[in-house]
């Protein structure tokens, strides 16, 4: 075993393995684990006027397209009728 496979085992497991021991597996540690309950309220939720706020310009020319195709297959539509 190389010796840096070594200090890989060092840093995973506390102690080098070698090559021919069974270590136990651990999960890693979780190091963004957030302890707080779902339903704190120190977490505020961003508003819905935020949230726009925050959105880039090309999403309205993209969202007013989609709208007035829309609206164009119904007006359309009804005229077909």
């Amino acid at each position: 075993m190389t010796s840096a496979r070594r200090l890989e085992g060092v840093r995973a497991y506390g102690r080098a393995a070698d090559a021919f021991e069974t270590v136990a597996w651990r999960p890693p540690t979780a190091a963004r684990f957030d302890a707080r309950a779902a339903n704190d309220a120190a977490a505020p939720e961003p508003t819905l006027k935020e949230l726009v706020a925050d959105l880039p310009g090309w999403v309205t020319v993209v969202g007013g397209g989609v709208i007035a195709a829309l609206m164009g297959a119904l007006v359309g539509g009804a005229l077909a009728i």
